[in-house]
């Protein structure tokens, strides 16, 4: 069984601290997941992994499905027994995520946010979202319903790489046709074993309609019935949250929340399109976090940059998680708390990435140079050694949230950090 505390909450705001358990541990809150795509990290063996300062996981079924790690997570008796760390807590995404990536994600070349608002379209900002002069017209369509209410060229809805009915997801793996669904998802996030597991959802581009964004909430709505029908036997194992939808659309995502919040399931996802800029993303957040029953938790999914955290601190959310701690460690980029650090350019600095700094390579006094002549080198240590600093960050930044939270310093916390990133 699941539970949530909040221990602190700033007046006339909706920033909080908490503290959620479960029966495999606790967490204090706010708090960042870090991602383990295929139930393990990159560059990390495992057993490291119980030596690291964060305290909850996220878990890929898509993928711990499509690599055929689900079995092998199975016979070693969970997650957490596979990953070796007992006492964490662990979320599974529901594949919903991939819905999106694998199919009109593929087809915009875009994420969950769109960099800027597309109205002249000059070279540069169709190269940025893999367009032609040519193909403008063929994929753009007139939307003034965004939550802007500005006038916007949008995507058409047609010709998703994938199929989507009201039953599930068809995708090819290997050739072949394979299927997601409600009853699918949840039967694979049993076996894996989480703590969290979330609702079969589809992650919606921000270039789709109005009109697909709702139709497609309406059916996450539907498959989030059949997810708890599904889950029934296993409630006082793992907690199922609710997936909220609706993109960038004020009253998608306002209905959804309704809808959602009304369900009797432990805790909240809030997924899906953000719109153009990353301040919509607190705005949007706000609409749903307004309506969401304050008691429980609120986990804002795949968010993870540090103004987007503070952002969405603000307006209520609990937990996150994002691959940039990990991903951006394997490209040579380094986070500290004077800025983001591109290695290339410190490659010739014989000093250690931070001072001050928990981490192993800190503690070491693992220089700048030597990291860049371990990438040079493909020397796994290079991977290794910055992974862990990211990782120290987060965990140094998220607890900072918590006593700026709890000190009521958290204003003075934000506009430090704003100043860097």
């Amino acid at each position: 069984m699941l539970s949530f505390d909040i221990t602190s909450k700033k007046n006339s705001t909706k920033v909080r601290a908490g503290i959620l358990r479960t029966s495999c541990g606790e967490i204090q809150t706010p708090e960042l997941a870090i991602v383990a795509t295929d139930a393990q990290l990159r560059s990390l063996p495992n057993d490291v992994l119980k030596e690291l300062p964060s305290r909850y996981f996220i878990v890929n079924t898509y993928h711990t499905y499509t690599k055929e790690i689900i079995p092998k997570i199975e016979t070693a008796g969970g997650i957490h027994s596979y990953m070796q760390i007992p006492g964490r807590i662990i979320a599974t995404d529901s594949g919903g995520f991939q819905v999106f990536s694998l199919g009109f994600g593929r087809k915009h070349n875009i994420g969950k946010l769109v960099q800027e608002n597309i109205v002249n379209f000059n070279k540069s900002s169709m190269s940025s979202l893999g367009l032609t002069r040519r193909s403008t017209l063929k994929h753009f369509v007139m939307d003034s319903r965004s939550g802007s209410g500005m006038t916007r060229f949008k995507f058409d809805d047609s010709d998703n790489p994938i199929k989507i009915t009201e039953k599930g997801v068809e995708f090819e793996l290997d050739g072949k046709p394979n299927v997601l669904n409600p009853e699918i998802s949840m039967d694979l996030q049993h076996t894996i074993g989480a703590d969290i597991m979330m609702a079969f959802d589809e992650c919606t581009s921000p270039l789709n309609s109005y009109e697909y964004t709702k139709k497609s909430m309406e059916r996450t709505h539907r498959w989030l019935d059949r997810s708890i029908e599904a889950h029934q036997s296993f409630e006082e194992k793992q907690a199922l949250f609710g997936i909220v939808q609706g993109g960038e659309y004020q009253d998608l995502r306002e209905e959804s929340a309704r809808i959602v919040g009304s369900k009797e399931v432990p805790g909240f996802g809030i997924g899906g399109s953000f719109g153009d800029f990353h301040e919509a993303l607190s705005t949007t957040v706000s609409w749903v976090t307004a309506i969401l029953p304050p008691e429980k938790p609120r986990h804002l999914l795949g968010i993870g940059k540090i103004r987007d955290i503070f952002s969405a601190v603000q307006e209520g959310v609990d937990l996150f998680d994002c691959v940039i701690p990990t991903r951006e460690a394997r490209h040579r980029m380094l986070y500290t708390k004077k800025g983001r650090l591109y290695l290339r350019k410190l490659k010739h600095l014989d000093e250690p990435i931070e001072k001050n700094c928990a981490c192993r390579a800190c503690v070491e006094g693992v220089t700048m140079s030597q990291l860049w002549r371990w990438f040079l080198a493909h020397d796994l240590r290079a991977s290794t050694y910055t992974t862990l600093h990211n990782i120290q960050f987060y965990a140094d930044l998220m607890r900072e949230i918590r006593e700026s939270i709890e000190n009521n310093t958290f204003s003075q916390r934000r506009e430090y950090y704003y100043r860097y990133y």
